[in-house]
């Protein structure tokens, strides 16, 4: 799952050596919110009045799992993982799915212990997944990409989740199908995206843009995944605000307008995305959608660097250096130098362009003294 972005195009020049900015490439985390349809509000109310699981007074009638089960609910409100635990794993063994579900999670996240069990998730969440629940299907799809023992095939957990109408599943599902070699699976991709995403989930909508962005699975529709990524990103994604300033700046699926640009690239740099972070200094480095801030761009270049992303950490050595020889300051073109080393590789693991760091690093090496320029290589060497 990679960002693709339209360059922003801007000529750098530290000791003659010429570069230009290409886009980073970057993987973040495919996280899905946690959706707990767990906990019903008669049982919040309860949480509210007793002052431990243990206290609560039970409602009439039910049965001893369903008595748990409620019990288990109020701990897991009050944020009591182990009385929580203790009380979804008995309904659980009475057969109720959803205290399964909730047993599963615990294990998962190791609320109750301080380490997560992923073995004992999986043997919770196979008992829902028996009775289709959703989630747990989904949660059986999520554990097969760990690769716990015993648990096998995320694609066809996520493609049950998927059929039962999970959203995250479905865009799980999309996901596995896109990287199939079979076009007609790339196909059934796009639509499971698509599918998924009308649900207003925004990283359906932003996996739906991409499809789109990339032509996979069908035409390219530089239009539509502008459209989707506006929406994903009025949810909040970061990444896609990020391709939707960068499409609006550029002019790419639609008429350009870089202040509209602009606004969703400084979105996607608030929420404290890396990446985007360098893009926003960047704009503000050119002045493309708004005033020109060198220093302002110096922050952002220094916020998406510390946050790990190659590019910043390109960029603001590249400020650094430029700095450094307006003013003849050894020490900041140190500084210059240690970013240029770091900017090997962005938070994700993947190298940035080596042909720029590489010119830029040498660039910078022709003006260092050897004694500081070695010891920042040892210092540099040695965090890796």
């Amino acid at each position: 799952m990679k960002i693709f972005l339209t360059p922003l195009v801007l000529g750098l020049c530290v000791s003659g050596l010429a570069i230009a900015q290409d886009p980073p490439e970057n993987e973040p985390a495919f996280v899905f919110p946690e959706e707990l349809s767990l906990v019903p509000e008669d049982v919040q109310r309860a949480a509210e009045e007793a002052s431990s699981a243990e206290d609560a007074a039970i409602p009439m009638g039910m049965t001893a799992a369903e008595e748990a089960l409620y019990r288990a609910q109020i701990a897991w409100i009050d944020e009591d993982w182990v009385s929580a635990r203790q009380y979804a794993e008995t309904a659980a063994a009475g057969g109720d799915v959803t205290a399964a579900v909730m047993s599963g999670l615990i294990a998962r996240d190791g609320r109750a212990t301080g380490e997560p069990d992923y073995a004992l998730a999986a043997s919770w969440f196979s008992r829902a997944a028996e009775q289709d629940h959703p989630l747990a299907l989904y949660e059986m799809g999520r554990l097969a990409r760990r690769e716990v023992p015993g648990v096998t095939d995320p694609r066809s957990w996520f493609e049950r989740a998927a059929r039962v109408g999970h959203v995250p599943g479905m865009v799980a599902y999309a996901l596995e199908l896109r990287e199939s070699p079979i076009p007609q699976e790339r196909v059934r991709s796009r639509e499971w995206a698509e599918r998924a995403a009308q649900q207003g989930f925004a990283e359906a909508m932003y996996q739906f843009a991409q499809l789109l962005d990339l032509g996979i699975g069908g035409e390219q529709d530089l239009a539509s995944a502008r459209t989707w990524y506006e929406s994903a990103a009025a949810e909040r994604h970061a990444e896609a605000a990020l391709q939707a300033g960068v499409m609006w700046v550029e002019g790419v699926g639609g008429p350009a307008d870089a202040e509209r640009g602009w606004a969703y690239i400084r979105q996607a740099a608030e929420s404290g995305y890396a990446p985007a972070q360098g893009q926003f200094g960047l704009l503000m480095l050119q002045g493309r959608g708004g005033e020109a801030d060198p220093d302002m761009a110096r922050y952002w270049f220094e916020q998406g660097a510390m946050g790990g992303d190659g590019e910043s950490r390109f960029l603001l050595a590249y400020v650094l250096a430029r700095e450094a020889v307006d003013n003849r300051d050894v020490n900041l073109l140190g500084q210059a130098y240690r970013w240029s080393l770091l900017a090997h590789e962005d938070f994700t693991g993947q190298p940035v362009d080596e042909t720029r760091r590489a010119g830029l690093q040498g660039a910078i090496e022709g003006d260092l003294p050897p004694d500081l320029r070695e010891q920042i290589r040892y210092e540099i060497n040695s965090l890796r």
